[in-house]
C-alpha cells in the first residue's frame, strides 16, 4: 500500500525543511552522538574528575571549598546526600598528605587522555585531521585553563547570587561558561579554527550547560539520594556518570551543530573558516578516525 502523496502547498516547505535539517543530521552521525556522549563521560569520571580533586586540595581556593563541596553546592545537596558526597570524596588535607610527584604527574597525564578525546570530538565536528601527540602543549594550557575556571567559577557565581540574585547568578555563569566553550575547542583543534568562527559553538554549548545546570538542581539530588541508599557509595558515582553523560550530550552536539552554522554564515565563512578548509584537505580516510 503507497502512502497518499504530499499536497503541492506543502511539498516546497517540506523540502526546504529537508535540506535546511539535512546537514546537520549528517554532522551528528559523523560524530556517532551518543557513543562519543558516552566516551566523553567515562573519560572525564576516570581522569577529569581525579585531577579536579587535586586541583581543588593544592590551589588557595581548595583550601575553603573541597571538591566534595563544589558537587554539594553546584547540586545545593543536603542532609544525608551531602554526608554521603562528602564521604566519597577525599578532603584536602588528605589529598595533600598522600600526594606525591609521581601522583600527580600520572594524575595529568590521565587528564590528557580526556583533552585527546574531546579534540578529536572537535576534529571530527570541523572534519580536520588528526595532530595526535604534536598538540600536548595545547592540552596543558587547556588543562590549566580548566582548573582555573573550576577554581573561581564557584567563587563567583556565589557572589553574584548573593550581590544580584538568581538572575545574576545565571548570568555570570552563562558568560564563564561562553568563556571556557570558546577557548576550549580553539586551544584543542591547535588553533586550525580562529574563535570568530567558534561563536556558535561556544553559545550553544553555554546555553545548553547553562539549562542543564538548572534542571540538574532540581533531579540530581534526588537521583543522587535514591542511588545512595540503593548502592551505597557505588550508586553515587552511578549518579554522577549519568549526570556526565548529559554533559558529553551537550559538548558532542554543539561541537557538530556549531561547526555546521559557521560554516552555513555568510558573516563567517569567506574569512574565519579559511584555516579550516585547508585542514580538511589533508584529513584522513573515515576508518582511521573511528577512535575512543
Amino acid at each position: 500500500m503507497s502512502l497518499p502523496p504530499v499536497p503541492t502547498a506543502l511539498a516546497r516547505p517540506l523540502a526546504s525543511l529537508r535540506r535546511f535539517v539535512a546537514p546537520f543530521a549528517e554532522r551528528l552521525v559523523e560524530l556517532e552522538l551518543f557513543d562519543r556522549a558516552v566516551a566523553l563521560a567515562s573519560q572525564a569520571f576516570v581522569a577529569l574528575i581525579p585531577f579536579m580533586v587535586v586541583v581543588a586540595a593544592l590551589t588557595p581556593y581548595g583550601e575553603r571549598s573541597s571538591f566534595a563541596d563544589s558537587i554539594i553546592h553546584r547540586f545545593e545537596l543536603t542532609g544525608d546526600t551531602a554526608a554521603a558526597v562528602e564521604q566519597v570524596f577525599s578532603q584536602p588535607a588528605e589529598v595533600q598528605s598522600t600526594l606525591t610527584t609521581f601522583g600527580v604527574l600520572l594524575l595529568i597525564v590521565s587528564a590528557l587522555s580526556f583533552c585527546r578525546a574531546l579534540q578529536r570530538t572537535y576534529e571530527r565536528a570541523w572534519r580536520l585531521r588528526r595532530l595526535g601527540m604534536r598538540s600536548t602543549p595545547s592540552h596543558l594550557l587547556w588543562l590549566a585553563v580548566a582548573a582555573a575556571y573550576a577554581s573561581i567559577a564557584s567563587a563567583l557565581n556565589t557572589a553574584a547570587g548573593e550581590h544580584l540574585g538568581d538572575a545574576g547568578r545565571l548570568v555570570v555563569g552563562f558568560g564563564l561558561s561562553f568563556f571556557l566553550w570558546l577557548w576550549t575547542p580553539y586551544l584543542l583543534l591547535g588553533r586550525r579554527v580562529e574563535r570568530r568562527s567558534l561563536r556558535f559553538t561556544s553559545a550553544l554549548t553555554a546555553t545548553a550547560m547553562t539549562a542543564f545546570g538548572v534542571a540538574s538542581v532540581f533531579y540530581m539530588p534526588q537521583s543522587i539520594a535514591s542511588a545512595s541508599q540503593s548502592f551505597g557509595s557505588i550508586g553515587i558515582a552511578i549518579a554522577i556518570v549519568s549526570w556526565l553523560i548529559g554533559v558529553g550530550f551537550i559538548l558532542v552536539a554543539a561541537a557538530g551543530l556549531g561547526a555546521v552554522l559557521a560554516e552555513r554564515s555568510p558573516w563567517i565563512r569567506p574569512r574565519a573558516l579559511r584555516r579550516r578548509h585547508r585542514g580538511a584537505l589533508e584529513r584522513e580516510p573515515d576508518q582511521a578516525e573511528r577512535e575512543l
